[in-house]
């Protein structure tokens, strides 16, 4: 398991783009996902490691690539796992 995340780990993480020719998941979408989990780290929202793993990410509009899928969802299992160890 990874060490926990904080709220600055998340406001600096950085995703790259998915290959070319490929459409990753929205940024804004992601950036604005992103802003909530900051906000439940730092003790304010509600966000659960439940909602974290039900959430489902859109693709981006045609002629974006948006951010890469995989990176993406190997840091939403971070940011859930974090979470549980929050209502432990």
């Amino acid at each position: 398991m990874s060490p926990r995340l904080t709220a600055d780990d998340v406001r600096d993480v950085r995703f790259s783009m998915p290959r070319f020719g490929r459409r990753g998941y929205d940024e804004d979408q992601i950036d604005a996902f992103l802003d909530e989990v900051v906000e439940r780290l730092e003790g304010r929202g509600t966000l659960t490691a439940e909602d974290v793993r039900q959430f489902r990410f859109r693709r981006p509009p045609w002629g974006k690539r948006g951010y890469n899928e995989q990176e993406v969802e190997e840091f939403t299992a971070r940011i859930a796992d974090t979470l549980a160890g929050l209502t432990r």
